[in-house]
């Protein structure tokens, strides 16, 4: 029984793209702030004021 949980599981394909919707969006956040902090900016730099 749960052998056949399992295998329904993994052929069931609704809801990947959310996934891979997130794991881009986390990729594009993680790179951005490496290079943010590779650079060097700071907020107030940014900003006026």
């Amino acid at each position: 029984m749960l052998l056949r949980i399992l295998r329904n599981l993994l052929r069931d394909e609704t809801g990947v793209s959310a996934v891979e919707y997130a794991l881009i969006a986390a990729i594009v956040t993680v790179v951005t702030t490496f290079a943010v902090s590779a650079v060097g900016f700071n907020i107030t730099d940014i900003l006026p004021g």
